[in-house]
């Protein structure tokens, strides 16, 4: 009775998995892990990287948008001297110029002879921020940037000028 009962199980004892089976099994599912943590790591560094690009791309296209407009608009001759930018309007000069502060090199502006307010941060150091007058009432602006390999370069005219020539 004992021969029929084995012939129909398949073998006399139920074994569970060997060691060396659990061992590999452990290693396979590990393997797994550490490739899925590596996955959600490199998203995440790409996902910061995309949004402080993001952010430098905003505050440059504010600054130029800021820049351009008070070119512009500027009711006298605009005056532009290697690092700094002096525009007119309304009755009131607005001065443009790079200072330092925690380290770190912003873009100001200071109406007449009120505080300097931040415009934008950024810059690779003092000398970051230039504006050249190539001809009457053109004027190209340039920013170095952190991080940056080549400088950013604008053009803006004076509407009060350009009408004038």
């Amino acid at each position: 009775m004992d021969e029929k009962r084995l012939a129909l199980t398949g073998s006399a004892k139920q074994e569970g998995f060997s060691l060396v089976e659990l061992m590999v099994a452990l290693l396979i599912g590990l393997v797994i892990i550490l490739g899925a943590g590596q996955l959600f790591l490199t998203g995440f560094q790409n996902f910061r990287k995309v949004e402080e690009l993001g952010d430098k791309q905003a505050a440059l296209t504010f600054a130029a948008d800021v820049l351009v407009r008070e070119i512009r608009r500027s009711e006298k001759p605009v005056e532009a001297d290697d690092d700094e930018l002096i525009v007119y309007i309304d009755g009131e000069s607005r001065r443009y110029f790079l200072s330092e502060s925690s380290g770190e090199w912003s873009l100001y502006v200071q109406v007449d002879s009120d505080s300097s307010q931040p415009v934008v941060d950024g810059f690779q150091g003092s000398d970051a921020f230039s504006v050249e007058e190539p001809s009457s009432g053109h004027l190209r602006v340039t920013f170095d940037l952190v991080g940056e390999k080549e400088s950013i370069i604008f053009h803006a005219m004076n509407r009060t000028e350009a009408v004038a020539d």
